[in-house]
């Protein structure tokens, strides 16, 4: 369960704070198409649902290049309440999506009347 925390690995610090509107992270370099069997693992402290209408996803995206001028959104998780979401990927599932898959990133994305989300992100070897 969640795997082991690496630094280099991790898509987006919760130290980062608070986002209020959907918000891609900076994409990282990473041999996706080499990396096996692995999972996002996110992790969400806190999250407004006051108004009632709010959503929130939080997805991984690939591209070529860490530009991300075409990425390619080759998974999703839905969000409703605090705690770890794992997300698993493989290489040919991320090969099948984006053949040219270079970088990837962390996107939430967010929807209703105030929504507004603390989280972190990384990836981990998948058990």
């Amino acid at each position: 369960m969640y795997g082991p925390f690496d630094k280099q690995l991790e898509l987006r610090d919760i130290a980062a704070g608070t986002v209020t509107a959907t918000t891609a992270e900076a994409g990282k370099a990473i041999a996706v198409a080499m990396a096996g069997t692995f999972k996002a693992v996110f992790y969400v402290s806190a999250l407004d649902t006051g108004s009632g209408n709010e959503t929130y996803a939080l997805s991984i995206e690939t591209d070529s290049a860490t530009a991300f001028a075409s990425p390619i959104s080759i998974g999703s998780v839905p969000v409703t309440t605090t705690g770890v979401f794992e997300l698993p990927l493989t290489q040919w599932q991320v090969a099948q999506l984006d053949a040219t898959a270079a970088a990837i990133r962390c996107k939430a994305t967010l929807g209703g009347t105030t929504p507004s989300i603390t989280y972190g992100c990384y990836l981990a070897k998948a058990d």
